[in-house]
């Protein structure tokens, strides 16, 4: 089954070419006519040098990892992969700015173009005309093209012409002239010979133009993914004047980047500039604070003082612990002393006092020498009586000496409360100080941070403004190919030719598109699914018959022999043979397929009947010459007539009769419904070896419909060149519900010299007889 589909598939490519190269006359003369315009093309085009240059563009985004990454990339063969830094990308940008060729254009004056013409071609000189041109004081916002003819008169005078400006003027070398537009100034040059007769051309086109046109003959590219270098390519037709404006892009390019450069030192030395001021002050105004801050709270170093401060403080509150102790041993010592039973005293050492201290001591001895004198004297002795007053005195004494040293404590104490809440005081106060001292020392670190970065800044933009580093380099200078690359003759004669074989070739397979009309078996074969039983030729004749006597021997005469012969075997399982010819609208040839079809079938000696049944439309009785009109199927049918006596010998040939369509044709619709119908083509067939019944065509009336069941085969008629595609869907639908029995397609009106069609034989033989197109049909496609 896929062999079968290949085969289908070859034959249907097969078939497509033959056709195309049916029309060789069309791409012979489509490639003939694209040749010539290619080499007009070459002969009137101005030829273009390439030039070119290299430029090497540094990257200054170039980190480590990006190294990184692009040393894996080449050691793993995936160089290919890597994409040109966002830097060297900006840069190519840059190079192919409009800004630039701006300036390229202003600085060269590639504005304004001086040569010479040769027919239509305009051919730049650039440095070899004996003047110089110049444009000043232009009047108008944009600068429209124009053309200026120079003649060279007597006496170094120019007669200048412009058709655009509508002047002819004269002037004298280095004057100006003015237009409407501007100024042009021509000025001599120096040791240049201005030779009297000779004629040059001004072209002169605004700036921007000239930018735009430069744009679209200049190209950057990297020479590789992982280099920063850049090929530059200029397509001009002048190759000295090509080098100079490649040249000037590149120094253009280098001296702008140098001039940014600088301009960026410039202003960034400005902002650093203001900004230091601006810091220095405030430097300035932060670091007087700070001293007065110290000064007010008397810091050198908080930190230190801050412990001394903790030290002092805990000295004086254990100093004052120990006066509290002491204060309170005293207060107990003076009760005990005050109380008259008391008369032992202990010494205490918590006491710290010497006066107290002797006195304690001078009254614990008076004490013992009078308990020792007691032993040995009464209490009205004299000596125990004065050590009783002297102890008495020296008790007294001790309290007065309890009492101011007491009273000295006291003091002490307050004194020592009093300076410990200072302390304490200050302590309370060091956060909030160190906090204060924190803000201030973090607001001078901070501006004098700043300060020492924008000193480092600035000597940085000095350096940078100072250094001879370029951004870009020039690694090769500009220069131009040896002759000229566009346009390249075989290229241009190659896509000639190949334009000469597609456009006809799209021409035709349009016209295939939007035909509407079948053309080749092809289109039998891709919108049909009913068998060709027979393809009959064109016939350029008025002669309806082409068949049997008094017709020549032709292609066409064979072509209905084959049909005859494919009629055989389709028929020869069947008793009885009758035809019907049918087509789906009228024009179609079906009468003419009838009358040669049944005069062929003559020829081998069979009697053979036609059945005039197209009632509304008859014309088979006069296709066959029979112009008097005769009696036939509607008179047997309406009983008028038996049909021995309507059937009427065909003058063409003696083995063909005819049963015309009648004289009177009343209802044809119920003529052919009659019961009559069936028992008249029972007779046809018993008499005659084939029946051959012209119907009407399907596609207009439902005549051959009812036919059809007294029929044994369907002869489809299509016709080349008219019958549409559109009416296959009616005729595959017929098909397919078997509403014409046996069908089979017969393609009339074919040429049988065209590849559209494919056949076996048809011209053997009559290579003498087979009508010829002339040169001119064939050529009308």
């Amino acid at each position: 089954m896929k062999m079968q589909v290949d085969r289908d598939n070859d034959k249907k490519m097969s078939r497509f070419f033959k056709r195309m190269a049916s029309f060789w006359y069309v791409y012979l003369l489509g490639v003939c006519f694209f040749v010539l315009l290619a080499f007009a093309y070459l002969k009137y085009s101005t030829p273009q040098y390439l030039v070119s240059g290299v430029l090497m563009l540094k990257d200054q985004k170039s980190m480590t990892e990006s190294k990184a990454v692009t040393s894996f990339a080449n050691d793993n063969g995936l160089s290919f992969l890597l994409k040109p830094t966002e830097n060297v990308m900006n840069e190519m940008k840059v190079l192919s700015s409009r800004s630039l060729a701006l300036e390229v254009v202003k600085e060269l004056n590639l504005n304004i173009k001086t040569g010479i013409k040769n027919g239509p071609t305009f051919k730049e000189l650039f440095d070899k005309t004996p003047f110089n041109v110049s444009v000043s004081k232009i009047i108008v916002d944009s600068v429209k093209e124009r053309n200026f003819e120079v003649e060279v008169l007597e006496g170094e005078k120019l007669r200048i012409i412009s058709e655009d400006e509508n002047f002819n003027k004269v002037i004298a070398v280095n004057n100006i002239l003015n237009t409407k537009q501007y100024n042009i100034g021509i000025s001599k040059k120096e040791s240049a010979e201005l030779r009297i007769g000779e004629k040059y051309w001004i072209n002169i086109i605004s700036e921007n133009a000239a930018a735009n046109s430069l744009l679209n003959s200049f190209s950057v590219e990297l020479t590789d993914k992982t280099a920063t270098t850049a090929n530059l390519q200029l397509f001009y037709p002048d190759p000295k004047r090509g080098e100079l404006i490649l040249q000037t892009i590149m120094s253009r390019y280098i001296s702008d980047n140098k001039d940014k450069k600088i301009r960026l030192a410039d202003s960034m030395l400005v902002f650093i500039d203001d900004r230091l001021n601006l810091v220095a002050s405030e430097l300035t105004d932060v670091e007087k604070e700070l001293e007065g801050f110290r000064s007010s709270n008397r810091i050198t170093d908080l930190s230190e003082q801050s412990k001394m401060l903790v030290g002092n403080a805990n000295e004086y509150y254990n100093r004052l612990k120990d006066q509290q102790a002491q204060l309170k041993v005293i207060r107990q010592l003076e009760a005990y002393v005050q109380n008259p039973s008391n008369s032992h005293i202990p010494s205490s050492t918590v006491i710290q006092n010497a006066a107290f201290n002797s006195s304690l001591n001078q009254y614990n001895v008076l004490l013992q020498e009078y308990e020792k004198k007691k032993l040995s004297y009464t209490d009205s002795n004299p000596v125990i009586i004065n050590l009783t007053q002297q102890i008495k005195s020296e008790r007294n004494n001790l309290l007065q000496n309890i009492a101011s040293y007491k009273k000295e404590l006291q003091v002490t104490n307050e004194e020592l409360g009093r300076v410990n809440s200072g302390f304490n005081s200050q302590i309370s106060q060091v956060p909030a100080k160190e906090r204060q001292f924190v803000n201030y020392s973090r607001q001078q670190e901070l501006k004098q941070q700043l300060y020492v970065y924008l000193l480092q800044k600035r000597e940085e933009a000095n350096i940078a403004k100072s250094s001879n580093a370029e951004l870009a380099n020039i690694v090769d200078d500009a220069k131009s190919s040896e002759g000229p690359v566009k346009p390249m003759p075989s290229v241009i004669y190659l896509m000639a030719t190949m334009m000469g074989l597609i456009v006809p070739f799209g021409f035709l397979n349009l016209r295939e598109l939007t035909r509407t009309k079948i053309q080749s078996e092809f289109d039998f074969e891709r919108y049909s699914d009913v068998e060709i039983i027979g393809k009959i030729g064109h016939s350029a004749s008025e002669q309806q018959h082409v068949v049997g006597s008094g017709a020549r021997n032709s292609a066409l005469s064979e072509g209905f022999r084959s049909l005859r012969a494919n009629l055989y075997y389709a028929l020869q399982s069947k008793q009885s043979k009758t035809i019907m010819v049918t087509s789906t609208i009228k024009g179609e040839g079906k009468s003419f397929m009838s009358l040669n079809l049944g005069l062929s079938l003559s020829l081998t000696g069979k009697r053979v009947v036609f059945v005039e049944l197209d009632l509304r439309q008859p014309k088979l009785a006069a296709m066959m010459g029979i112009n008097e009109p005769v009696a036939g199927f509607s008179e047997v049918i309406s009983g008028r007539l038996e049909v021995e006596d309507c059937i009427v010998q065909s003058p063409l040939s003696p083995s063909c009769f005819l049963l015309s369509a009648g004289i009177s044709i009343e209802n044809p619709a119920e003529l052919i419904l009659d019961e009559k119908v069936e028992a008249l083509f029972d007779k046809l067939k018993h008499r005659f070896d084939y029946v051959v019944v012209d119907s009407p065509p399907v596609g207009l009336v439902s005549d051959a419909f009812i036919i059809q069941q007294y029929v044994e085969m369907t002869a489809y008629v299509c016709r080349h060149n008219y019958t549409k595609k559109d009416q296959f869907d009616f005729i595959n639908e017929l098909n397919k519900k078997n509403r014409l029995k046996n069908m089979y397609l017969i393609v009339n009106d074919i040429n049988v010299n065209s590849s559209a069609y494919y056949s076996y034989g048809y011209g053997y033989g009559y290579e003498d007889t087979l009508e010829r197109k002339n040169w001119r049909k064939r050529l009308k496609l």
